[in-house]
């Protein structure tokens, strides 16, 4: 899927990419899609094209950011991985047949674990499990946006009992995968009680609405979310800087780049059976702009893959 403009992709034939000596070529399986995907796609937020995308037009050619697959080749520096190894991780330009990734952002595949569920976890899975590292085991938590592709991995990994907050269509897929309650967001919006801590995925909901689900020493996770406005899209992220030495609530702030360590953790929970990916729907690969459009309509429950 090439991509060439912003908000443009289009189904094209490029050289299989070169590898260097700290790289890997992969046969793409599976991409997963995330907002990501879509926000890098359009280049809205504008702030998205001056964080190293491109300010005019893209410089990454190909969409695409997780990836599961076959290594076909390795460069001349790499020891970790070799050829015919099963991979998932990080790739730049994973919506193809063939995509060029770092060693070091890369695991070895679970022999038990599909490559829909593999291309599921990368990126989601990583920053909920940055974010529950940060907060520790033991608390009361509500997840905001459970149903998600964060929020069902935050739903598993939480170390503590799980509030989970999705529309009422989705509360059988939280509750499978760990959630003790679910608040239906259509009917009662956030319920009524006080957690230890809330991981707000969604990102729709003003901080101090949030901050009223909080014990007077609980702690405010922000995991991103849908960002307002074409500009800069990172008000609500501002604010809660600016709000964070005044209020008693912890606020944290995650953007999450992944690292070979969270990725092989991953796997280890993956191959145990203690982390099962959230599979919603898979689609081909001539069909990215409708699978990224699926997810950002909000109607995927859990993770959307393409397959090739």
């Amino acid at each position: 899927m090439v991509h060439r403009s912003y908000g443009h992709l289009e189904l094209a034939e490029l050289p299989v990419p070169a590898v260097k000596d700290d790289e890997v070529l992969i046969r793409v399986k599976a991409a997963g899609v995330d907002p990501g995907a879509h926000y890098r796609m359009a280049g809205v937020p504008y702030l998205v094209r001056f964080m190293g995308f491109g300010v005019l037009r893209p410089n990454q050619p190909v969409a695409g950011g997780d990836v599961a697959g076959i290594v076909e080749k390795i460069g001349a520096k790499v020891t970790r991985l070799k050829v015919g190894d099963e991979v998932f991780g990080a790739a730049e330009g994973s919506y193809a047949e063939f995509v060029v990734a770092k060693e070091g952002l890369l695991a070895r595949k679970p022999a038990n674990v599909s490559w829909e569920q593999a291309a599921a976890v990368p990126t989601s899975a990583a920053t909920a499990l940055r974010a529950v590292k940060a907060v520790g085991p033991g608390k009361k938590a509500l997840v905001v946006g459970a149903a998600g592709g964060v929020g069902t991995f935050l739903v598993q990994l939480h170390e503590g009992e799980v509030t989970a907050v999705c529309s009422g269509g989705k509360a059988d897929l939280v509750r499978r995968l760990g959630a003790a309650h679910v608040v239906d967001y259509t009917e009662d919006d956030l319920g009524t009680g006080l957690y230890d801590v809330v991981y707000d995925v969604y990102g729709g909901r003003d901080i101090n609405v949030l901050r009223r689900r909080l014990t007077p020493d609980g702690r405010l996770v922000l995991l991103g979310g849908k960002p307002k406005g074409k500009l800069i899209g990172i008000g609500r992220t501002l604010r809660a800087v600016l709000l964070n030495p005044f209020v008693r609530h912890e606020i944290t702030m995650l953007f999450v780049f992944p690292t070979t360590a969270e990725f092989e953790e991953l796997a280890e929970r993956l191959a145990n059976g203690t982390l099962v990916p959230a599979l919603d729907r898979t689609f081909p690969l001539s069909e990215t702009k409708e699978a990224i459009a699926h997810v950002m309509a909000g109607r995927a429950r859990g993770k959307s893959v393409i397959t090739l």
